[in-house]
């Protein structure tokens, strides 16, 4: 078993708070934090911080000569 850094309870409707220590230790953004679960070969949840994509994230990626209107783009 890994050493345990911190421990959380199950909330009311599953959810689940990130343990100051965490938080602390990797610098969470909480407007542009995604946590991916897993279940990896050993059959032990693992749980993946990642960045969110956000249209300015990939704005500017592809190069087009025309110019495109993201807003309308999505919502048509």
């Amino acid at each position: 078993m890994e050493n345990i850094l911190a421990s959380t309870k199950l909330y009311k409707n599953f959810q689940v708070a990130i343990p100051k220590e965490i938080r602390k230790e990797y610098d969470f953004d909480i407007d542009n934090t995604v946590i991916d679960w897993s279940i990896n070969k050993d059959n032990e949840i693992v749980l993946i911080p990642r960045k969110k994509i956000t249209t300015e994230n990939i704005l500017g990626i592809v190069k087009d000569k025309e110019k495109w209107d993201i807003d309308k783009e999505v919502y048509e």
